[in-house]
């Protein structure tokens, strides 16, 4: 493609982020990937906003799209709005450092919590915070705790992290208020889970399939947790409402606000006009809207460092993705047809940084050394040709007389992953690749993506604190949905995460991200910036780029008239 070509492209691109051009229907915010749609959606007018006494101190948020359920566990979305209800034993702070919530402290051996026995299997104590309540009054204890590990670690308990639970083999209840989990081995990511806990009373009597589906918990009306906020109000397409929980176990002092309404603004022009009208005090937009919010008076743009990486990936769970993209020479002649430099610097206006590993380059286990696949379509056309993809009359390859023809799957409403899957349409149509999109709404397209019914898909994988990607690239594991695997990266991943070490874990990891390259499993194209908008109204705002989000702290947050 040459530069001028490049430069016309990407105009057109980033005035479809930045203009409405069209329409589209809902889409869905994930922790796992939210694919892009077919084109800008037209600017829509703001969802209808709960009703509310003026007496009381409501945050208002612009949030980016309705979420599918509220069990934390089994949601293939962020979790922000379930925080602000529901809470587990730890969270991870805006220091990218988890701290304990439910638990007194974090286990581990310098605190003597943490145990390493003789034949390699680790006793951890977990002591609770006594006093804890449901919202419903229950008192939260020991057996929760445990209620939840074995939900969890159930066959169909459809929760995105389960094999990091896999590792406990028996939880033991001390007391009320002490817990021992007994691990068969060292689990580096141990810190990072229990985010969320269950009620036992509630879910006793039912089965793991029954829990999943239950619905007066997943829409609100049954849904108790020990956090800050209960739940009072879910208007399907609209919003989100939850109120001050008056018997919070930290005191009377918190929280400081009394209602918090989360309206579902999927479009992001949408959702940007919307914070410009000054009604909402919290907003999430995009890299590529920055400059026009540079000088909103009364309001805090705020650039937080993301664990998010975008990439690109192919699917080989259907026969014609086997038949596409079941040769590595092939994925990596088409990773080299994309110019993922050109995405950061022109396409998102130098927000970024291309990524070559998951990993971001802040973190101390990142691998600045792994293999680059720079854009040369040049080579990417040899390889294919190499491989017996050959250009065929029409300016498509063709083998076997198969033309070279994939769908990018898309989810309606996201314009930066809109732009990106329409670069990358357009770069693979230059080496003779066709390439069309299907889009859907965004929990159809999220359950097609979990089906590994797919051929191509631009996604966004945010990674914990402590980084490990072996639930997300391993043979089988829960997030792999592309169905590719490679035994060698396998055995090294599993080794990383047997040690707690940084000493231990370090080397190893760096071999994983080597072998994940090499293995051209997954196509890395940038390290995200999170921007939040934030009414300088809000106080003790402390934004969080992991995976758990910015609503860690929401029990402190204060807002002023």
């Amino acid at each position: 493609m040459s530069k001028k070509r490049l430069e016309i492209l990407f105009g057109i691109l980033i005035i479809a982020v930045l203009a409405a051009s069209g329409c589209a229907p809902t889409a869905t915010e994930t922790a796992v990937p939210a694919e892009p749609a077919t084109q800008a959606p037209a600017v829509e007018e703001p969802a209808t906003q709960a009703p509310v006494a003026e007496s009381n101190k409501i945050l208002r948020v612009a949030y980016s799209s309705e979420i599918d359920v509220l069990n934390a566990f089994t949601s293939q979305n962020l979790c922000d709005i379930e925080f602000t209800m529901v809470e587990g034993l730890i969270m991870t702070d805006d220091h990218n450092s988890y701290v304990p919530v439910l638990a007194k402290d974090i286990p581990t051996p310098e605190n003597g919590l943490a145990v390493v026995n003789d034949d390699g299997t680790v006793d951890m104590t977990w002591n609770l915070q006594e006093g804890v309540k449901w919202h419903d009054g229950v008192p939260f204890t020991a057996n929760d705790v445990c209620f939840t590990w074995k939900f969890v670690t159930s066959p169909g308990s459809e929760t995105y992290n389960s094999d990091e639970y896999m590792g406990i083999y028996d939880c033991e209840v001390v007391d009320d208020s002490t817990l021992i989990m007994h691990w068969d081995g060292i689990y580096g990511y141990y810190a990072g889970i229990f985010e969320a806990t269950l009620p036992e009373h509630l879910f006793k009597d039912m089965t793991t399939e029954e829990i999943v589906n239950y619905e007066p918990y997943n829409r609100g009306d049954e849904l108790v947790g020990t956090g800050p906020f209960k739940f009072a109000e879910w208007k399907s397409g609209e919003y989100i409402r939850v109120v001050r929980n008056e018997d919070y176990w930290r005191g009377p002092q918190y929280p400081a606000i009394d209602e918090i309404v989360f309206t579902f603004l999927p479009d992001t022009n949408t959702r940007l006009n919307a914070m410009l009208t000054g009604d909402y005090q919290w907003g999430q937009i995009l890299p590529t809207q920055v400059k026009q919010v540079a000088n909103l008076e009364g309001y805090n743009m705020n650039l937080i460092n993301s664990n998010v990486y975008l990439h690109f990936d192919f699917s080989v769970q259907t026969e014609h993705g086997k038949q596409l993209f079941s040769d590595i020479n092939v994925r990596k002649a088409l990773y080299h047809a994309i110019n993922r430099q050109a995405i950061a610097d022109q396409l998102m206006e130098g927000t970024v940084t291309v990524a070559n590993t998951p990993i971001n380059p802040s973190s101390p286990y990142h691998n600045p050394d792994v293999y680059v696949y720079d854009y040369d379509p040049e080579l990417a056309g040899q390889m294919l040709d190499d491989a017996g993809w050959v250009m065929g009359p029409n300016g498509i390859r063709e083998k076997d007389g198969e033309p070279f023809s994939f769908y990018i799957l898309l989810s309606a409403g996201r314009t930066d992953r809109i732009a990106i899957a329409q670069v990358i349409q357009a770069q693979m149509k230059d080496i003779g690749v066709e390439v069309t999109f299907e889009t859907l709404e965004g929990a159809a397209a999220t359950q097609r993506w979990r089906d590994g019914q797919w051929e191509g898909i631009v996604s966004g994988w945010f990674l914990p604190a402590d980084p490990s990607f072996t639930s997300l690239f391993a043979c089988g594991a829960p997030n792999n949905m592309t169905g590719l695997c490679d035994p060698e990266l396998d055995v090294v991943m599993k080794e990383s995460d047997s040690y707690l070490s940084f000493e231990e874990r370090k080397p190893l990891l760096d071999q994983a991200q080597e072998l994940l390259s090499d293995a051209a499993l997954s196509l890395p194209i940038y390290y995200n910036v999170i921007p939040q908008l934030v009414s300088k109204k809000v106080g003790n705002f402390r934004g969080s780029g992991t995976n758990l989000g910015s609503f860690w702290n929401v029990y402190e947050w204060t807002l002023s008239e």
